[in-house]
């Protein structure tokens, strides 16, 4: 069973019933199982855990990790950099157009998601695939009326 707690560490207000329902949707599409936390938080934030768990000094957007093996239920944890959320002109290159805060809060929760299911973008070729993949679990988001259109 999947279950999601979401921690907001910012503030700006953001619609959780929406990033909860686009969670459980995935993570079902994914088969994965367990309690994934998902923290909100901001640039500062998510340079100091790249650079404790990847050894990059420098904000980056998604960070996911799994749950270890002895936390059994546990799924694992995501924290999105909301500032990165605000800067739609930094995913132009991404998806061809300008998006929505909301799009690409959820477009970076499908891509946690997607890590935690066993998806690996360290080379191009896999960043594509994993784009692809997410773009296509937005579209059915918006198709079985999860999330609006609009976004």
């Amino acid at each position: 069973m999947f279950s999601i707690e979401v921690k907001n560490l910012s503030k700006r207000p953001v619609g959780l019933k929406a990033l909860r329902r686009a969670a459980e949707f995935t993570a079902k599409r994914l088969r994965l199982d367990g309690e994934l936390s998902l923290v909100l938080a901001g640039d500062r934030r998510l340079q100091r855990l790249n650079q404790a768990f990847l050894g990059k000094d420098k904000p980056t957007d998604v960070l996911s990790f799994s749950a270890p093996v002895i936390s059994p239920g546990a799924l694992g944890e995501i924290f999105i950099n909301l500032s990165d959320c605000r800067r739609p002109q930094k995913y132009l290159e991404v998806f061809g157009e300008k998006k929505s805060f909301a799009y690409i809060l959820l477009f970076l929760m499908i891509h946690g998601l997607l890590h935690l299911a066993g998806d690996d973008d360290a080379t191009e070729k896999e960043r594509l695939a994993m784009v692809a993949r997410g773009e296509k679990i937005m579209e059915e988001l918006m198709k079985n009326g999860i999330i609006k259109e609009s976004l």
